[in-house]
């Protein structure tokens, strides 16, 4: 035994002798990338508008079909975000002919799968079936596309799941940080608002606003459909005539979003006491999918943090030891898009993680890659391309995903010899260009006092609790509910009103007015400079209005007939989701101030006054004005009495917006004085001005003048 111990030490200390001596052996260099060819597609058109793609694949007896709608987060108004997400995930949970357990039963019993989702740009319903069930897949995918029944006991159901999602993900500091991450990089933006809406936001949806909203944006003219697999372009294009030729949904507006507004660094803390660690977000605006820099800018952010061996991963984990994870990204959009840092650390380490991204972030502007960097970034991306496209749904995504962001037709094909045509000076010129440390959101979900302090080294703090979070507010609180007005502050408030009100005419000769038409020159303001334009502007009291522009390029309407809103240009005629058509039906309130004197002096609204210090400038009388959901401050000038401005928030395709409409150049008619001019502000900026030319009262305007066509 002693023997035999002593050759095993003696054969041991051989080896460990060979093995300090051997030089150690470089891992073998990798090997070119093999031949790829994205594979072939068909495309066609239907006469309804509908892009169909078919992509022929028959190594297995499979069919899936993508069906991408432009009917995304971004059409919502923020006070209701969710719509589209809410609208999506119904769309399985019953039809016109089918119920939902029908519709479950029918896809299990064949093996198969059928989803809906939505997201900031689109919504996307998927499926898969065996080649034997491939048309009872379609004729389900178009069921459940065109028929939703939105049954309220199913919307009840959605709403309730959703609702708790959201208590459980409100508890959660990574959520909250992309959430917040997201609203303070795009600000007021469409893309800034959670396109799965938030607990407030939800609960303010109803079925109209689905069905208005399924109405309106589901359309062919505006969908991309891909059938991938066991089938030939011939077959795809019959099935796809069968089942959706009959989709005669009108196209909408084309959804063209403003460029996010630039902000200078700011930081924004979420207080959450009960955190043990710091999530943290740093991000900024950055490119839509279809942006010429977007390939380089993405190669850039392999080398910054899209691997597990970036810079910033081994900086923050690997070296110093703060985090189990650190990376980058970027998210593009249709209309623009974000990049931005995720990572998380100990409360006390908050501070130092944060300094060590912008520092981090200052050099690889100033170093965005080296060579050896560079090169295996490039090689990376190029041969996990080919591996992402191994099936025809994979490669059938692709085809969609190039429609829907604006791609070439042939962008898969040459892509990867896009990226090999990238060089470092086109990926240093990218990062210097777009990556501006200075301009960076930082967001800090844990506990505040932890780290708070620490964090004015890097820019303005504005601290949040997590109770007192919402996304969709302005300031991203709460509001907080306002303090009744002492009775001396309402009687003050009547007092002016009541002034406004005899020197208009008295309340006896306003409300003798049943209908109010007037015809006006416009100046409209827009970015290519002033437009003129012509009004014809209509109200039937208490709640019916319609307004006609008419401008160089055409005529656009937009009327409310007490109960929905529709517009008209051309000879498209469309009815509003019910959102946008309240906010049309303020018209009838607004237009020269007779529908506001009229509920006010009826007992019909609620009047409080607006402190002095908050009545523009102290310069006019201010008054709340309130009548069920409307809500407008009202200001009179102190020495006429009369109507000088309103001042209300209204929605538009860019968010939520704060809209004046100031009165001057009174004239009397019939016993009662109006306004013969107004000027327009949105967000203090002057977008319009009316000059009245000829007005009428009590022309006799029939209800039917205010009814969609």
């Amino acid at each position: 035994m002693r023997l035999f111990c002593a050759a095993l030490l003696l054969v041991s200390t051989t080896l460990m002798a060979q093995t300090s001596t051997t030089p150690k052996q470089a891992p073998p260099q990798p090997a070119a990338p093999p031949k790829f060819e994205f594979p072939a597609h068909h495309t066609r058109k239907l006469p309804n508008g509908l892009t169909l793609f078919v992509v022929e694949d028959h190594r297995l007896p499979l069919v899936s079909m993508t069906l991408d709608i432009l009917a995304g987060g971004a059409r919502d108004e923020p006070a209701k975000a969710g719509v589209a997400a809410m609208t999506a995930a119904l769309l399985r949970e019953g039809t016109a002919t089918r119920s939902s357990e029908e519709l479950a039963r029918l896809i299990d019993d064949c093996g198969g799968a059928l989803n809906a989702s939505s997201d900031d740009d689109t919504t996307t319903v998927s499926g898969s079936f065996m080649k034997s069930f491939t048309d009872l897949g379609l004729e389900l995918m178009a069921d459940i596309v065109l028929h939703p029944k939105f049954e309220q006991e199913e919307i009840d159901r959605q709403m309730q799941q959703a609702q708790s999602g959201m208590q459980m993900q409100y508890s959660d500091v990574a959520y909250l940080a992309n959430l917040v991450g997201s609203r303070v990089v795009f600000g007021q933006h469409p893309y800034g608002y959670p396109h799965e809406g938030t607990p407030q936001t939800l609960r303010r949806i109803q079925r109209d606003d689905l069905v208005a909203f399924h109405k309106t944006y589901y359309a062919p003219a505006d969908s991309f459909l891909a059938i991938a697999g066991d089938i030939t372009p011939e077959e795809a294009l019959a099935k796809a005539e069968k089942y959706f030729g009959g989709w005669k949904t009108a196209t909408p507006p084309a959804l063209k979003l403003p460029a996010p507004a630039a902000t200078s660094r700011r930081v924004v803390i979420v207080d959450m006491p009960s955190a043990v660690q710091t999530q943290i977000f740093v991000g900024q605006v950055a490119l839509p999918r279809n942006h010429p820099d977007y390939v380089p800018l993405n190669i850039a952010n392999q080398v910054f943090g899209g691997s597990f061996n970036s810079r910033l991963n081994m900086k923050l984990r690997a070296n110093e030891g703060l985090t189990y994870g650190a990376s980058s990204m970027m998210h593009p959009l249709r209309e623009s898009g974000a990049w931005g840092v995720k990572t998380f650390t100990r409360t006390e380490k908050t501070a130092e993680a944060i300094k060590m991204i912008l520092d981090l972030l200052a050099e690889w502007r100033a170093n965005p890659a080296s060579q050896a960097e560079f090169d295996e970034a490039r090689e990376f991306m190029v041969g996990a391309f080919g591996l992402s496209t191994e099936t025809s749904g994979a490669v059938a995504g692709r085809v969609v995903n190039a429609a829907v962001f604006g791609l070439p037709g042939d962008y898969w094909a040459t892509y990867r010899q896009l990226l090999e045509s990238q060089t470092r000076d086109k990926v240093a010129a990218a990062v210097q260009k777009h990556i501006k440390p200075d301009l960076e959101a930082i967001v800090a979900v844990g506990d505040a006092k932890g780290f708070a302090k620490a964090l004015e080294n890097f820019g303005p703090v504005t601290i949040i609790p997590a109770g007192d979070l919402d996304v969709i507010a302005p300031g991203l609180r709460k509001p907080k509910e306002a303090p009744s007005a002492p009775p001396e502050d309402n009687a003050k408030a009547k007092q002016i009103v009541n002034a406004a009100i005899e020197a208009a005419g008295g309340l006896e000769a306003l409300s003798k007015i049943k209908d109010l038409s007037s015809k006006s020159s416009m100046k409209m303001s827009t970015p290519q400079g002033e437009m003129p334009a012509e009004a014809s502007e209509e109200v039937l009291y208490p709640d019916r209005y319609r307004i006609t522009i008419k401008l160089p390029v055409g005529e656009v309407t937009h009327a409310f007939d007490g109960q929905t809103g529709w517009m008209s240009q051309g000879a498209m005629v469309r009815e509003l989701p019910p959102g946008m058509g309240r906010e049309f039906a303020k018209g009838a309130i607004v237009a020269s101030g007779v529908g506001l004197l009229l509920a006010a002096g009826e007992g019909k609204a609620s009047l409080s006054l607006i402190p002095p210090d908050e009545a523009d400038g102290n310069r006019l009388d201010g008054v709340l004005w309130k009548q069920g959901d409307n809500e407008m401050k009202v200001y009179f000038d102190p020495d006429t009495k009369l109507l000088s401005k309103v001042t209300y928030n209204t929605v538009s395709n860019t968010g939520p917006v704060e809209t004046d409409s100031l009165f001057s150049d009174y004239r009397e008619m019939q016993g009662v004085k109006l306004p013969f001019k107004e000027v327009i502000r949105q967000n203090g900026v002057t977008v319009g001005e009316r000059i009245i030319t000829e007005r009428k009262i009590n022309g006799g305007l029939p209800p039917s003048r205010f009814q969609k066509p």
